[in-house]
């Protein structure tokens, strides 16, 4: 009897219900769909597979996080439903129900749609992962083999332990609540939900402008001061106090914005006495007042979610970007040594024998393919126990010219230099030409383009360096910003200042690193076989001449081989991690926010519904009232969202502009994919919420009339 109850209250409140259901499904199809990349990992070639397990692991424990975000989204919109109950619970009891019944009767209805609800999740769920797997081998550059349906017991596992957790935290909640709240007022909780909340006119626009003076001033706390680490005099205390004043100054905004709203719309009588708009005004300005603090925490929620999604695809566009530009060889062998000797044991000025070693280690450069070799050298000498080395620094040379220094390059170094046959030696290796360098003269390289604006203005000025006791001067041509900026093949291809020298002042300078470049004659992946292992074999050859010399530190070389195929696959397992984790926060968080809103508007509309049913016997057309009940679900969906972009547009122009320091983002491509999921699931939410409240006024103008 009970179950039966129980089924036909589903039936009957599937309005209520369809917000409810339909997050359950998302949440559920969602988590376990980003939670098969261990077994997607299975049907991809190469390396990539392993990194992929790697992104699932991350992905589990972010995972647990949105869980809990998703539990108290549930747990909001449980109440909800038992708001709109209580009247119907209260008339249960008067019918002679125990509270055990009744509470058996709303477990029932809770384990039935959870139920149903992660059957369907799991089913869309397994559809999504296996197109997520085309979606992740086109992101990682891999090749599919051998594909068949697939289905993960993990992901199955843990999504149903996050969702089975949080249906029983539902149920003790529900008997807790029950077990509390006395008959009369169950039976009397529909009176109560007809009250307005609206405040005095003074204190909302008191309120609604210091909202906005405090927001103002977090935004110019946050053009101005940007990201602790990031910038040279902003701490962290800094930023907890300028995102303290924008989450308060959110929530005062939403407080005084109702009261300030209807103030000034009462002085455009043409506006405000036309149709239904002031009952609009009353009603919005009451949902406002009512719900000023969730609204604050959805707006940051959203401001998280966008800001999460455009800022991790411009961060990924960045990465990439620059992986292209930091591969301008098939491969480069570094070996450097902090502490590097000649034979006398003085501090070397000659190049590091890299091509003797790999000799040594089974590798002949010459049937390679064709190579440059290019010395890492330092302008300061080492030697000397004093003296101001200010002068290789970006501080000191915008101290002694004047230059404004960019953000971010406060404690960036210039006291790394190259010779000009070296440079040559690399850039014919690209198909670039010669560059000539007169004795007394230098270059800059860089490729960063707030440092080479800098290094510009700063070149312009004549700005004299002293390197080992030579005076040089800049050469008449500006930096050198083509690809000989990049002296060996890195993931981040991101070049500051490099100090180009005339050969006889480098000869004088230690050298603390060798790097030879190389483009095979032969296919990639016969060369970078060749490769493979030369680098444990250089350190293993390395540690048998200390040995043999009986020095353990000084001398002591290290060692690094990158190929371009690894360079890349390690770039693109990176953004592909921040792409995942932004899709995947940036989803649920919206998807959160929607729900609770929807709710929210529904929850009203119900309170409402004898408001409605007044303006239908008072001989409005349900036109204009359906005209109304629109209006308030698309300003209540629409205020959030303006905050929220507002937050987020300041927060993005800090961070594109530090993203922009590596590499040049494209905002407009990062922002298609955060606009996609905010029109198909915030747009979504919005319909969905407008046809289920449009239900619920529909089935109150009816029943007004069929008791006419």
């Amino acid at each position: 009897m009970l179950a039966k109850l129980a089924l036909g209250n589903i039936r009957k409140l599937l309005h209520d219900y369809t917000v409810y259901f339909l997050t359950l499904v998302l949440g559920v199809a969602v988590f376990y769909a980003f939670n098969t990349m261990a077994v997607q990992a299975d049907f991809l070639q190469g390396d990539v597979g392993a990194m992929l397990r790697q992104v699932g692991r991350m992905l589990s424990y972010v995972t647990v996080f949105l869980a809990v975000v998703m539990g108290f989204l549930m747990v909001y919109a449980n109440n909800f439903l038992m708001r709109r109950r209580q009247k119907e619970l209260g008339l249960y009891q008067v019918l002679g129900m125990r509270p055990g019944q009744v509470n058996a009767i709303l477990s029932i209805e809770t384990m039935l749609v959870a139920a149903a609800s992660l059957l369907v999740g799991l089913g869309v769920g397994v559809l999504l992962s296996q197109l997520l797997l085309f979606v992740t081998a086109g992101m990682f550059q891999a090749t599919i083999t051998h594909f068949r349906f697939f289905f993960s017991a993990g992901a199955l596992l843990l999504t149903l332990g996050c969702f089975v957790l949080t249906f029983l935290v539902m149920m003790v909640l529900n008997s807790i609540t029950l077990s509390r709240v006395r008959l009369i007022d169950l039976m009397g909780s529909s009176a109560r939900g007809e009250k307005n909340h609206l405040r005095s006119l003074s204190l909302s626009v008191v309120s609604f402008v210091a909202g906005v003076a405090m927001v103002a001033v977090a935004y110019w706390r946050l053009q101005t001061q940007g990201f602790p680490s990031f910038s040279p005099n902003t701490t962290n205390a800094d930023f907890l106090l300028t995102t303290a004043l924008v989450t308060a100054g959110t929530v005062v905004l939403f407080f005084g914005l109702a009261g300030t709203m209807t103030g000034v719309l009462t002085r455009m009588r043409g506006v405000y006495w036309s149709g239904l708009n002031m009952f609009t005004t009353r009603q919005i300005a009451s949902r406002v007042n009512t719900a000023c603090v969730s609204m604050s925490v959805i707006a940051m929620i959203l401001c998280l979610a966008i800001t999460s999604v455009t800022g991790g695809m411009s961060i990924c566009n960045a990465v990439n970007e620059s992986a292209l530009k930091g591969v301008p060889y098939d491969a480069s062998i570094m070996v450097g040594g902090a502490s590097h000797l000649d034979a006398t044991g003085g501090v070397a000025t000659t190049p590091i024998d890299v091509p003797g070693m790999l000799r040594q280690a089974g590798v002949d450069l010459d049937s390679l393919g064709t190579w440059a070799s290019v010395s890492q050298r330092s302008l300061v000498d080492e030697s000397s126990a004093t003296g101001d080395y200010s002068f290789v620094t970006f501080q000191g040379m915008s101290d002694a010219t004047g230059v404004q220094l960019p953000n971010g390059f406060e404690h960036t170094s210039a006291a790394m230099g190259v010779s000009i046959s070296d440079l040559n030696a690399v850039r014919a290796l690209q198909g670039l030409d010669p560059v000539q360098l007169a004795d007394g003269q230098y270059l800059v390289l860089s490729n960063m383009p707030k440092a080479m604006d800098f290094l510009n203005q700063v070149l312009q000025t004549g700005y004299a360096l002293r390197v080992q006791g030579n005076e040089l001067l800049p050469a008449s041509q500006g930096v050198i910003s083509d690809g000989s900026t990049v002296l060996g093949d890195t993931t981040m291809a991101s070049t500051p200042c490099v100090i180009v020298l005339p050969d006889a002042v480098a000869s004088q300078c230690q050298v603390y690193a060798t790097t030879v470049d190389v483009n095979y004659s032969m296919g990639t992946e016969e060369g970078d076989q060749r490769l493979k292992g030369v680098q444990d074999r250089l350190r293993d050859q390395a540690a048998q001449v200390l040995e043999q010399q009986g020095t353990e530190s000084q001398g002591a070389y290290y060692f690094e081989v990158t190929t371009r195929t690894s360079t890349l696959q390690e770039g693109t397992t990176t953004t592909g991690l921040i792409s995942y984790l932004a899709i995947y926060i940036g989803f649920v968080l919206v998807v959160a926010c929607a729900a609770i809103l929807a709710i929210q508007q529904l929850s009203e509309a119900s309170d409402s519904s004898v408001r409605y049913r007044t303006l239908s016997e008072l001989g409005c057309s349900d036109s204009m009232i359906y005209g109304s009940l629109r209006k308030q679900v698309a300003i209540m969906f629409v205020l959030p969202l303006v905050v929220a972009v507002a937050h987020s547009v300041c927060a993005l122009s800090v961070i594109i502009d530090l993203v922009q320091t590596f590499g040049i983002v494209n905002i407009a491509s990062s922002s298609i994919l955060a606009v996609a999921i905010f029109v198909l699931v915030y747009g979504g939410y919005l319909v969905v919420t407008y046809r289920t409240a449009h239900g619920v006024v529909h089935g109150a103008l009816r029943s007004a009339r069929h008791a006419l």
